[in-house]
């Protein structure tokens, strides 16, 4: 009897076992045909597509050296050493410039703008980025000291900006603008505008606008003191850009450097260099009050000068853009017995020690007037300023030299007076 029982208990659980799998098998064909059923309805559909948000990323682009003179530095972002600059870097956001004494750095944006960092000056590069959805720029750098002159160009897209800092005031520059702007050892900072326009803003919130010949004072607490007009730009006379002079004995000459007077100017500044950077201009004459200066002694070579006006306050315009000239020696005329050329003097007219000489010779000539060589043009016209070294009564000599050697000369007697 409990044999039985036993065999019976096990069918029991025999059949409900298959029971139960034939429920399983049942459940799992229902979900497949359900699932079949699924993946025909919609295998078919294409997904819609995700909508995207473009982030547009700024483009990063550079800033480069474009001139170099003397000792300068350069500390890249992320970095802890100064290292020297070389024309081929590429200045980014945070780059650090430093110029030494007597050296200087001419450093152009990707967008045109040109900044000169003068000597014993440290900036830092803010920005120089342009957006790629709406191509407008941005150029930013930071003077923490020093001084520094810059030149903006015409922005092609409207957003665009050039911006400019120091440790009490930040300023938006306008197109084509060009200023000065230096930080002093005691923090106060100094911007002159020559050209353009400029919106500043102080540390304290202060908000001044700038226009062309304006000046503007920040203390080294922020606060702005009132503008201040500049004079302008002196025009210069002699000696002329790019000519030659020539000296029998440079050692013993004197050259004269002339401007135009302007009525508002209390005095002038000269400069004179060897490099056109005046980074370490031999002759730095301020509170001139005439207008004209002498030189004794300038060797054989390349010189540049340049003259600023200032008011009675000492506060300065804007530099002229520098003049060349060069200091030669007279060279022997080549070859003997050749005919002199034409040589006829249209014009001889004295100013002081001022000499305005107007003529012809021949093509291919030289000319000097008392051993200062004149430029000839190419149909062998002339018409040059000449300094001469003393007052009164005297012989201005014009000597034309022709290519075969040949030389025609005229003496002429003047009197140079004030």
């Amino acid at each position: 009897m409990p044999q039985d029982k036993r065999s019976k208990n096990a069918d029991s659980d025999l059949d409900w076992f298959t029971v139960s799998y034939k429920t399983l098998y049942l459940i799992a064909a229902v979900l497949l045909l359900l699932g079949g059923g699924l993946y025909l309805r919609f295998a078919g559909r294409k997904p819609e597509p995700q909508q995207q948000v473009d982030t547009p990323q700024q483009t990063v682009t550079s800033a480069r050296f474009t001139q170099i003179e003397g000792s300068v530095k350069v500390k890249a972002v992320g970095t802890f050493e100064w290292i020297s600059a070389d024309t081929k870097m590429v200045l980014k956001k945070n780059d650090l410039v430093r110029t030494g004494t007597g050296s200087a750095a001419e450093i152009t944006f990707f967008d045109g703008t040109v900044v000169h960092v003068r000597p014993d000056s440290l900036i830092t590069i803010e920005e120089t980025s342009e957006d790629p959805s709406t191509k407008q720029r941005r150029v930013a750098w930071h003077v923490s000291s020093g001084e520094v002159n810059f030149q903006t160009v015409r922005k092609n897209v409207p957003g665009s900006a050039t911006e400019i800092s120091t440790p009490t005031v930040r300023g938006t520059l306008g197109e084509n603008a060009a200023a000065n702007i230096r930080v002093a050892e005691g923090g106060d900072s100094d911007i002159r505008l020559f050209r353009g326009t400029a919106k500043t803003e102080t540390k304290t919130g202060q908000k001044v606008d700038l226009k062309a010949n304006e000046a503007l004072k920040v203390d080294a607490g922020g606060k702005a003191g009132a503008k201040v007009s500049l004079p302008p730009t002196p025009t210069l006379m002699v000696p002329q850009h790019q000519t030659e002079i020539s000296y029998l004995d440079p050692a013993k000459a004197t050259t004269l450097f002339v401007w135009k007077p302007l009525a508002e100017a209390a005095s002038y500044h000269l400069l004179v260099d060897s490099t056109p950077y005046f980074n370490r201009p031999f002759v730095d004459r301020k509170g001139i009050k005439d207008l004209q200066q002498e030189i004794r002694g300038l060797e054989e070579g390349k010189y540049y000068w340049k003259v600023a006006a200032a008011d009675k306050d000492g506060v300065e315009g804007s530099f002229t853009e520098f003049w060349r000239f060069t200091v030669t020696k007279p060279k022997q005329a080549q070859g003997s017995g050749g005919a002199p050329p034409p040589l006829t003097i249209d014009m001889l007219d004295v100013r002081a020690q001022i000499v305005q000489v107007k003529g012809r010779t021949e093509p291919g000539a030289s000319v000097s007037v008392n051993g200062q060589r004149v430029d000839v043009q190419s149909d062998g016209s002339f018409n040059e300023f000449i300094t001469l070294e003393k007052l009164g009564r005297q012989v201005v000599v014009i000597r034309a030299t022709g290519l075969n050697g040949g030389v025609a000369e005229q003496k002429r007697t003047i009197v140079a007076a004030y």
